[in-house]
């Protein structure tokens, strides 16, 4: 099957499915990049270091490009601004909080990688099969502002 979605559709189903993470403000999409919004104090637990970050900087936007699909897994690449100053390299600290709404999410461990240079492994396959099992998807990228998938149904 062939599924197109905006980026904002995807939140609405989620958030309906009361599955959409509580920190996400807004997504859009717009050509290749898929555009996030996020209140970060809406996170209960955060180190440290993010805690005073979050002080100044509370709202961050994060331009994500998918730059890979293989073997079921899509890695983002991710750039982050947090009051207009370049934030990406601080994605690492936010690992525990994120693992932490994964868990909340009745997803398993490891579905989501923070990698230390500003990349996020997402294990679709796993996602799928723990919400939504028989769906395997063999394509992604995102175009026109739109994820496109290639799937099918087991």
């Amino acid at each position: 099957m062939h599924i197109r979605i905006a980026p904002e559709e995807v939140l609405g189903l989620a958030r309906i499915a009361k599955q959409a993470p509580p920190v996400i403000s807004s997504v859009v999409g717009d050509g290749d990049v898929i555009r996030v919004v996020a209140d970060l104090r809406r996170l209960e637990t955060l180190p440290g270091p993010l805690k005073l970050a979050v002080k100044i900087a509370p709202i961050v936007r994060a331009d994500v490009q998918l730059a890979s699909f293989e073997r079921g897994v899509a890695t983002l690449s991710v750039e982050v601004n947090a009051a207009g100053l370049p934030a990406h390299r601080l994605l690492s600290l936010a690992a525990a909080p994120i693992e932490q709404e994964v868990a909340k999410q009745g997803l398993p461990p490891g579905v989501v990688d923070v990698q230390p240079d500003a990349r996020i492994a997402v294990d679709v396959e796993r996602l799928l099969e723990a919400k939504v099992p028989g769906i395997t998807v063999s394509s992604a990228k995102v175009e026109g502002g739109q994820i496109v998938l290639e799937a099918s149904v087991a």
